[in-house]
């Protein structure tokens, strides 16, 4: 059996938390989300194991970068 999660955006706390914005950060490295709202789609793809419940810094730059890239 396999289950399936993901994470959905209710409010805006950072430049890349767009309501409606769905995905997840996994515990053993990558992060990917859709953003319907700004038709947008990222992944990214890293060695880095999660450590905390807090995602890992790189991830929060990755997406704030990727979000500043589109303005």
């Amino acid at each position: 059996m396999m289950t399936f999660g993901i994470a959905v955006d209710i409010q805006r706390k950072e430049i890349f938390h767009t309501p409606g914005r769905f995905g997840w950060d996994g515990g053993l490295g990558p992060s990917a989300y859709t953003d319907p709202a700004e038709g947008m789609l990222g992944i990214l793809f890293t060695q880095r194991l999660m450590d905390s419940p807090e995602p890992p810094q790189v991830f929060t730059d990755f997406w704030t970068l990727a979000y500043g890239a589109m303005r």
